[in-house]
């Protein structure tokens, strides 16, 4: 059977008829909690509130987007769009649409409104740091919020995604790998700093509570759901005893059982997201038995609320952790 497995892969039997690129998220923290700002900070920004109050101006805040391509972040703009509404804040939400550049210039624009504060959601976690200088330097201050910056940043509101993977760890053993032997491999997303959080969570999870699990395969899909799909075909190919794929974002996981239903392989997938796309595979009764949620809504929720605090001058987290869930045709129902 193995052997007709890889004649039929070999053969190129799979075909593939998938969506392009869509993004995924970002840091996990895992560190506690602490207050940021200085004294000064904190009347400063006070006081700014207090004008905008006695103005009868709204507050407003400006907020890049990832990619609303991603039924993820249509999730959090609706989240965050009721809970402006209660809070009677303006909001300017944009799409970034994946593109670095593009996300630049909407910082840029924000600067030039002169909102009160900007919410960023990455395009890459590594490069986004000019952004944050420049509205540190127009005096406006910058939270991220699912995708890690490497500038400085007041608060980042993200889902524990360290946690994330170590659940994915522990359902893989408890659901496939019951006997704590056999083989893994993972999806992951290299360039998103929080995807390489669900793979360290997996990974190391697995090498402290079953060791004998051999973690045989991690390869980028660099968000990419038609080369998530090339990369199972590859892991197919090369590992015949494969037992489980652990895929660090649901586009990850999408593609990656195009790969595994058409050579009809019982390799088992684990996601990433909660997405429709996820509930309704694994309520199908598939190989996708179990997905890592987030909560959208929280993060929206949890981002507007960080930012009213400190600008009326109480101190917030640096980094605010939101749990993730574990979700299978057993809780689905």
């Amino acid at each position: 059977m193995k052997k007709a497995l890889k004649r039929i892969l070999v053969a190129g039997a799979v075909v593939l008829s998938l969506a392009g690129c869509q993004k995924v998220q970002q840091e996990a923290p895992k560190v506690a909690s602490e207050g940021n700002q200085t004294a000064a900070e904190t009347k400063e920004a006070t006081d700014a509130a207090e004008a905008n109050a006695e103005d009868g101006k709204p507050i407003t805040v400006g907020v890049s987007l990832l990619n609303n391509a991603h039924v993820f972040y249509n999730n959090i703009e609706a989240a965050m769009n009721e809970k402006a509404k209660e809070m009677g804040y303006q909001l300017v939400i944009q799409d970034a649409a994946g593109d670095g550049n593009k996300q630049l210039n909407q910082v840029q624009d924000f600067i030039t409104q002169k909102v009160d504060a900007i919410v960023i959601c990455p395009t890459n976690s590594a490069g986004s740091k000019s952004m944050v200088e420049l509205a540190d330097a127009a005096g406006i201050p910058v939270f991220t919020m699912d995708v890690a910056s490497d500038g400085e940043v007041i608060s980042h509101i993200s889902t524990d995604n360290y946690r994330g993977g170590e659940l994915a760890a522990e359902y893989a053993v408890e659901h496939i790998l019951k006997q704590k032997t056999g083989q893994a491999a993972v999806i992951t997303y290299a360039e998103i700093e929080g995807c390489v959080q669900r793979e360290k969570g997996f990974t190391e999870w697995l090498g402290k509570n079953a060791p004998d699990v051999s973690v045989v395969d991690v390869q980028n899909y660099s968000g990419d759901q038609g080369k998530a799909a090339e990369v199972m075909q590859n892991m197919l190919l090369k590992h015949e005893n494969l037992d489980v794929v652990f895929c660090v974002g649901d586009p990850a996981a999408v593609g990656a059982m195009s790969s595994i239903n058409a050579v009809e392989s019982d390799v088992k997938v684990i996601g990433f997201d909660g997405n429709p796309e996820g509930i309704e595979a694994i309520l199908s009764g598939g190989n996708w038995i179990a997905d890592i949620a987030q909560d959208p809504t929280a993060i929206g929720t949890t981002t507007l609320e960080c930012i009213k605090k400190y600008l009326t001058g109480e101190s917030v987290e640096k980094l605010i952790p939101i749990p993730p869930r574990v979700i299978d045709a057993s809780n689905l129902k």
